[in-house]
């Protein structure tokens, strides 16, 4: 006689919660603009444009980019993402006489392809590039965690395993012309900028913001019961006893760690996602508000209004005014 057993199967265990994830899918650039340049040297551009964040891909010859304080040599297929639109200088060599970029830009205009060249006696340089909007990511909490330019190399072969296929997909989706192609473009930089995001996430050892707030276990905890649950009604004792930590013991260690009070980072994520629901649906603000836990229209608009600087209407028309000029 055979004898059943009454143990369970242990359940499937569900995936972790993948919090670099979730906040990258609210990164939204709007406004993006590609081009490509083949640049002889010597040349330099100056480019200050504070709401404007670049990135470029060296795709032959070598430059050097001067950025917080520092000079990088940059070469082949190295990649170099600026997210807060710091100020800098693309030169071919230190002695290279400097140009402001809106000078630059109207002595060698981009044709319709988006194309520029600069001539001169010196070795050429190409490079394919692009600048977009700073003004929504910045609600974003992955604004504050980022510095102020992340350099990926071309001899990095895990950089290189993702970076070349998307290289060689926008160059043809730039040459093709097709229509539909500045969608496609628009959407290619959010891969290349998430792309980036990861990379740096993974190998950096001074991360900042809430990335740094990851290596710890309470303050880790308390971030995905927020990202996990933001339209709860947190306050910070329910959090701190959800976290397993005292209420003090999590405001102090998440201020020292992610840079905020735990309840001021709750309010940006809801505000987050908020303004990614008011750029993309038609959705009545109260609808908006009740979705990311707020029940008073005044309360959510007074929130939204201290992390954006505008209120949620305005938001909205100026979201719907910008998708119209980008086409």
């Amino acid at each position: 006689m055979s004898i059943r057993s009454n143990r369970r199967k242990p359940a499937d265990t569900p995936p972790a919660f993948d919090l670099l994830t979730d906040v990258m899918e609210q990164v939204r650039l709007e406004g993006t603009v590609f081009f490509t340049a083949e640049l002889h040297a010597p040349y330099g551009i100056a480019i200050d444009r504070p709401h404007r964040s670049p990135f470029y891909i060296a795709l032959e010859g070598e430059c050097e980019l001067q950025v917080a304080g520092k000079v990088h040599r940059v070469g082949p297929r190295d990649f170099i993402l600026l997210p807060k639109a710091a100020p800098h200088i693309v030169r071919s060599d230190p002695k290279a006489r400097i140009v402001p970029f809106d000078d630059w830009l109207a002595a060698h205009p981009l044709d319709a392809h988006g194309f520029t060249l600069h001539r001169g006696p010196g070795g050429a340089r190409r490079v394919l590039g692009g600048f977009f909007s700073t003004d929504a990511l910045k609600v974003n909490p992955l604004f504050s965690a980022l510095p102020p330019y992340i350099l990926l190399r071309g001899a990095d072969p895990d950089v290189q395993r993702w970076l070349a296929p998307t290289i060689d997909f926008i160059r043809a989706e730039i040459d093709s012309g097709e229509q539909g192609s500045r969608t496609v473009l628009r959407r290619m930089a959010d891969v290349l900028f998430i792309q980036a995001l990861r990379a740096y996430a993974a190998r950096t050892r001074a991360a900042t913001g809430w990335l740094r707030g990851l290596g710890d276990p309470r303050v880790a905890k308390a971030l995905v019961l927020m990202h996990q649950r933001y339209a709860e009604p947190w306050t910070l004792d329910s959090l701190a006893r959800a976290a397993g930590t005292s209420r003090t013991a999590l405001a102090v260690r998440f201020r020292a760690l992610v840079g905020e009070a735990p309840m001021a980072y709750l309010t940006r994520w809801r505000i987050t996602r908020a303004a990614n629901r008011l750029r993309s649906e038609r959705t009545s603000l109260t609808r908006v508000a009740e979705s990311v836990g707020y029940q008073s229209d005044a309360v959510f608009s007074k929130a939204f209004r201290r992390v954006t600087g505008v209120s949620p209407g305005r938001y909205r028309r100026s979201a719907a005014q910008a998708a119209a000029a980008a086409g």
